[in-house]
């Protein structure tokens, strides 16, 4: 039998020492993922929340939150769009397919402010801005969507403009953006939400916001870090037994 005072003696002890260290730390990788667990969750509460708040009406005005705090926040927006001066996101795909993301700023009625208009995803064999017309619609009145912040660098710097201002774009960088529009850009862009009333496959595709609410591996993760501990020292008993009695037999 394996005792306390075996564990620690003069042999021992440097090797339990190791064992308990190690079992310590996988223990604290558990707990890390419970903590982890518990941010997700109050972070998924706080977009239900958001989620389930009434639909916030854009004037053209100061916002009210942060961009940040209004992200995936549902919107409504009147005004009209002004197509002479929609650009396009690279690197978007459907179904594989590659091609653009097409943002069009529109004029917030009663308001010298625009908003950009992400009005979905249309090909890349169609990209060419002289075919950009086809793509062409009235918005709804008011228009319906979820607001998506800016999206900066890596790094959190701005886009560097590129060569090819109005296709070259990587990213929604309203910061970047604002320089080659003659009215002010609010700090937020407006995702348009899909409307069952359209066709699936109509161009503009709209970009559905993907919500995430799930709670993730996190307590998965943390049960497998807890059960490795208890295996390394039980592991770490038995083959200290089998050491000892193999030891007992000799003498």
């Amino acid at each position: 039998m394996i005792t306390f005072r075996l564990l620690f003696s003069r042999r021992y002890w440097w090797q339990t020492l190791i064992v308990l260290l190690a079992m310590a730390v996988m223990a604290g990788l558990g707990q890390w993922q419970l903590a982890r667990l518990e941010q997700r969750r109050a972070a998924n509460g706080e977009l239900l929340a958001k989620l389930q708040t009434e639909a916030l009406v854009i004037t053209g005005g100061s916002l009210a939150e942060s961009p940040d705090a209004l992200e995936d926040r549902l919107a409504l927006v009147t005004g009209e769009y002004d197509f002479a001066r929609q650009i396009a996101v690279q690197g978007q795909f459907s179904q594989e397919a590659p091609g653009y993301w097409l943002l069009t700023p529109l004029r917030i009625a009663g308001s010298g402010n625009a908003i950009l208009v992400n009005r979905g995803w249309i090909p890349a064999a169609a990209g060419e801005t002289g075919e950009w017309a086809a793509y062409d619609e009235t918005p709804a009145q008011p228009l319906r969507g979820y607001l998506q912040r800016s999206r900066k660098m890596p790094d959190g710097s701005t886009s560097a403009l590129p060569a090819d201002v109005v296709k070259g774009w990587w990213r929604v960088d309203i910061e970047a953006i604002q320089s080659q529009m003659p009215y002010p850009l609010l700090p937020v862009a407006l995702q348009v939400a899909p409307d069952e009333s359209r066709g699936r496959n109509e161009l503009p595709q709209r970009v559905p916001v993907d919500f995430d609410l799930s709670e993730g591996s996190h307590m998965i993760y943390a049960l497998q870090w807890y059960a490795f501990a208890l295996i390394a020292g039980a592991i770490y008993v038995v083959v200290l037994r089998r050491r000892e009695t193999a030891t007992a037999e000799k003498e």
